[in-house]
């Protein structure tokens, strides 16, 4: 099976056996294809366009992560530009740190959220277990019953952050700091 997998991804991507690289390759007309076009920051801090990171991150998933990745951009002859490519490689680093900053910072808050959830559904549970004892009123039942639910579902969104959001979290921090080391590669055609 890992080497269907494996055969299928390099007739997708091109593969280097040297560096044991596969190359993410995008055509683009211009540098600025690259950036989102309503940030109104210098090039250098500008965020990258939601296509182009889309594109990246669903190529960079596919790719074992045994294997480095290059981002290979091609561009007309025409525009060669090395003060431009300096620009995208900073806004580049720059987008994806951030973005990886910002998963790591969810993923702090969620330890939070974990801590003050399942503090809360035991607080939950042991209040209308030891202080709500059952009567003949059915208002008094129905708080109790309601009681025992907010702390089951407390103590459920713990053990999912716990157990599967945390997961979640953990490989986008580690997909992005994947991206945020691969290799740009400008390659220019001659244009016909």
């Amino acid at each position: 099976m890992k080497k269907k997998r494996s055969s299928l991804i390099q007739k997708q991507y091109k593969y280097e056996k040297d560096s044991k690289s596969y190359l993410i390759e995008i055509g683009i007309d211009d540098y600025t294809d690259i950036y989102d076009q309503w940030d109104p920051v210098p090039f250098r801090k500008r965020f990258i366009n939601e296509e182009f990171n889309e594109f990246i991150l669903t190529s960079a998933e596919d790719i074992p992560r045994k294997n480095n990745i290059v981002i290979a951009l091609y561009l007309p002859e025409s525009k060669r530009d090395s003060n431009r490519e300096a620009a995208v490689k900073s806004a580049y680093e720059n987008f994806y740190l951030y973005a990886a900053a910002r998963e790591k910072r969810n993923w702090i808050n969620l330890r939070g959220k974990t801590i003050f959830y399942f503090t809360f559904s035991l607080l939950l549970l042991a209040f209308g277990y030891f202080y709500l004892s059952e009567t003949e009123h059915i208002v008094f039942n129905v708080i109790r019953e309601g009681i025992f639910i907010g702390g089951w579902v407390f103590l459920w969104e713990s053990i999912t952050n716990v157990f599967i959001t945390r997961r979640e979290l953990k490989g986008m921090i580690n997909l992005y700091k994947r991206i945020y080391q691969s290799e740009i590669r400008f390659i220019y055609i001659e244009e016909k």
